[in-house]
C-alpha cells in the first residue's frame, strides 16, 4: 500500500510542477519576445541564446545529477531524447498552425545554427561508438569537442547576427519597458530551474517505480518532462509570429542539450559517460542529426505548390519521432 501511496505522491508533485514550468515559460516566451524586438539581439539570437539556455536548464540539472549518481543512461538519454521530442514539438505545432505556413519565412541564420548542431551529433556518434577515446583528467576528448564547437559556434552566430542588424535601421518603439522585461526574464527562468527540476525528478523516481530502463526513463520520460518549458515557449512565440525565436530555441535548445552531456562527464566518475551509455543511443544521435537535416531544408523554403507539400516534411518528422520512442520503449 506505501508503494502505491508514494507513486500517487509522484504523480502530484509531476502534475503541480508540470503546470508550473508551463506557466512560466509562456511569460518566459513574451518577455523574450519584448527582449527581441526592443534590442540589437533579435530573434535569431533571442531564441538560440536567451530562451534556449532559460528553458533547457531542467536538462542541465537532470543530466548533471545522472552523472553525479552514477547513471550514464540516463544523463545521456535525456539529453539526446530532449533533441528529439524539441524537434516533435516544433514539427507538431507546424502542423498546428498550417494555414498560416509561418515557416515560410524563416531567417537563413538559423542555417548556421543548424550545421553546427549536424557537427554536435556526428561528434555525438563517433562519442558513443568508439569505445576507447582518449580522456584526461575524467574528460573524454569527444566531450572536450562538444564544447569548443558549440562555444566558437556561438560565436560564429552572434556575429552573423550582429553583421544583419548592421545593415538594417529598426526605428521600431514599444512602450514596454527592456528593464522590466529582462528582470522578469531572470525571475521565471529561476523558476524553471526549479519546477523543471522537480518535474525531471519525479517523473525518474516514477518511472524507476516500474522498473523501466535507464535508456527509455532517460530518452523518454525524463526527456519529455524536462522539456515541456521549451514546447511551451515555442508554442507561445508562434502565437507572437515570432518564428525565427520559436526555431531558434528549438536549435539553440539541441545545441545546450548535448553541451550539458560534456559538462556531465567530469561529474561521471565511474568512467567515461558517453561510452557506459547504451549503444540504442546511437540512433537517436543519428536521428536527431537527419531531423535537423530536415529542419534547414525546411528553413530554405521560401514558398510551396499547396498545403500538402507544406506539411509534407513536417507528417515525416512527427512519424519519425513516433517510432522511434517506440523502439526504445519496447
Amino acid at each position: 500500500m506505501r508503494g502505491v501511496d508514494f507513486i500517487w505522491y509522484l504523480i502530484l508533485i509531476f502534475i503541480l510542477a508540470a503546470s508550473l514550468s508551463a506557466y512560466a515559460a509562456t511569460r518566459l516566451s513574451s518577455h523574450a519576445d519584448t527582449i527581441s524586438k526592443e534590442t540589437k539581439l533579435g530573434g535569431v539570437l533571442a531564441g538560440t541564446l536567451l530562451l534556449a539556455v532559460a528553458t533547457s536548464l531542467p536538462e542541465l540539472t537532470v543530466t548533471v545529477s545522472a552523472g553525479i549518481i552514477g547513471n550514464a543512461g540516463i544523463a545521456v538519454g535525456n539529453g539526446l531524447g530532449s533533441i528529439l521530442f524539441n524537434f516533435f514539438v516544433l514539427f507538431v505545432l507546424d502542423l498546428h498552425f498550417r494555414s498560416k505556413q509561418l515557416f515560410l519565412g524563416v531567417s537563413d541564420h538559423h542555417i548556421h545554427t543548424g550545421f553546427i548542431a549536424l557537427a554536435l551529433c556526428l561528434t555525438t556518434v563517433g562519442a558513443l561508438a568508439i569505445k576507447n577515446a582518449w580522456s584526461f583528467f575524467n574528460i573524454g576528448s569527444f566531450s572536450v569537442a562538444i564544447v569548443l564547437i558549440y562555444f566558437v559556434g556561438i560565436m560564429i552566430i552572434s556575429r552573423k547576427q550582429r553583421a544583419s542588424d548592421a545593415s538594417q535601421n529598426n526605428t521600431e518603439k514599444r512602450n514596454v519597458s527592456v528593464k522590466r522585461a529582462v528582470r522578469q526574464f531572470i525571475l521565471f527562468s529561476v523558476i524553471i530551474l526549479f519546477t523543471g527540476t522537480a518535474l525531471s525528478l519525479s517523473g525518474d523516481a516514477l518511472a524507476q517505480n516500474t522498473g523501466i530502463s535507464a535508456t527509455a526513463i532517460g530518452s523518454i520520460l525524463v526527456a519529455l518532462s524536462s522539456s515541456i518549458p521549451d514546447a511551451m515557449s515555442v508554442y507561445m512565440a508562434l502565437k507572437l509570429f515570432n518564428v525565427n525565436m520559436a526555431i531558434g530555441t528549438i536549435l539553440g535548445s539541441n545545441l545546450f542539450n548535448i553541451l550539458v552531456i560534456a559538462l556531465a562527464d567530469p561529474f561521471y566518475t565511474e568512467g567515461s559517460i558517453w561510452q557506459d551509455s547504451s549503444n540504442e543511443l546511437i540512433y537517436m544521435s543519428l536521428i536527431g542529426f537527419t531531423l535537423t537535416v530536415l529542419t534547414m531544408i525546411i528553413i530554405k523554403r521560401d514558398r510551396t505548390k499547396n498545403s500538402a507539400t507544406y506539411v509534407l516534411p513536417s507528417v515525416i518528422a512527427v512519424i519519425s519521432y513516433v517510432v522511434v520512442v517506440g523502439m526504445v520503449a519496447i
